[in-house]
């Protein structure tokens, strides 16, 4: 849907360009149709031919009444009258377009342009239109059919909307309920998600990445850790140094949050899915479980491979003491472009007084 926001905008601020200038144009209808109405003619047969021309051209109603109703007498009545009615046509386009620009104005200034009020607005606006029918039916037929199609289309989008924000909210509240399982499953975690979501999120937005996905970063790396439900509580919960066997079981847990995330749809529960497997590579290729290299790993498994090393370094476990702030944020520091991607490690630097006041606020 992202994309088709950012579609709609972009061909909104074209329609809203477009109307500026045709609102230009019709506003001249204004003084050029008072010109028409009250042009010092000398002639009478100047004034039959200015008129035949006019109704030939302009082909609106109000002029073919003039001529049926006058016929070939009051000629100077006939001009004034077909004049103002270019006028007064002129100034009702004129004002529809200030409408429209005002609805679309509220779609490119909205985050979520399809909604049941920009339909309504447009359903409004159309039966306004219905007006032209005074000047041309097949004018007035031609705005309001586009209108209420314009309606039709954004009701339609507010409705998938609706479905999108519901399949979101379900995804936000099993993701919610996998971290919780599996940060419950080792008591010795203790906020560990909090804060590494909590992190991810400052660093995503100091790299100026948009609001929506920053936050939609924050919530999918709460399930970076899902592959340790798989992982035996024995090893999770050893109360000391790994063997090389244990820790090569430990490293198996990004793969299986893969796989168990493999086959889940959803925006969300994708990115879950790339930053499960992702959280353990090393942009120089020696990380783990799949050895990526720094052109193909995602920038959302960069941040949480930052985020969740810097907790980890910081957090006491029952085989090691927290390590002091200064030096985890050294190592951090240390690590850049090796271990961890270079941007996303500027942004830890610039954001970590931010980073900082977050793990004291969810320490323990």
């Amino acid at each position: 849907m992202e994309e088709s926001y950012k579609r709609i905008i972009k061909i909104s601020k074209i329609i809203r360009h477009t109307m500026n200038v045709a609102m230009i144009f019709f506003a001249m209808s204004l003084p050029t149709g008072l010109v028409i109405a009250f042009f010092p003619f000398h002639r009478d047969e100047d004034m039959k031919i200015f008129i035949d021309s006019l109704i030939g051209n302009v082909n609106l109603l109000p002029t073919d009444l003039v001529r049926t109703f006058f016929g070939e007498t009051h000629l100077k009545i006939q001009l004034i009258l077909c004049g103002l009615s270019v006028a007064v046509l002129g100034l009702i386009i004129v004002l529809i377009i200030r409408e429209l620009k005002k609805i679309f104005n509220k779609i490119i200034g909205s985050q979520a342009p399809f909604t049941r009020e920009i339909s309504s607005d447009f359903k409004k606006l159309s039966v306004k239109t219905l007006i032209l029918c005074l000047f041309s039916t097949l004018l007035a037929l031609s705005v309001f059919i586009f209108l209420r199609l314009l309606a039709y289309v954004f009701e339609y989008g507010a409705y998938l909307q609706d479905k999108a924000d519901e399949t979101n909210r379900i995804q936000e509240e099993m993701i919610m309920s996998f971290a919780e399982i599996t940060e419950n499953k080792s008591e010795q975690t203790g906020k560990h998600v909090r804060r590494v979501a909590e992190y991810s999120m400052i660093m995503a937005e100091e790299m100026g990445i948009e609001e929506d996905r920053a936050k939609l970063i924050r919530l999918a790396s709460t399930m970076h850790d899902i592959g340790k439900l798989l992982i035996p509580a024995e090893i999770l919960e050893k109360p000391a140094r790994l063997t090389d066997e244990e820790f090569a079981q430990i490293k198996k847990h990004p793969g299986f949050g893969g796989d168990l995330l493999n086959n889940v749809e959803g925006d969300v529960m994708r990115m879950a899915r790339t930053v499960a497997l992702e959280h353990h590579e090393r942009p120089d290729g020696r990380g783990y479980p799949e050895g990526k290299t720094g052109d193909t790993l995602s920038i959302e498994g960069c941040i949480v491979a930052v985020a969740d090393v810097y907790d980890a370094l910081t957090s006491k476990r029952s085989y090691k003491q927290a390590w002091d702030e200064k030096d985890a944020y050294n190592e951090i520091l240390k690590g850049k472009g090796t271990q961890f991607d270079a941007k996303v490690v500027d942004a830890f630097e610039k954001a970590y007084p931010r980073i900082n006041a977050v793990r004291e606020e969810l320490q323990g």
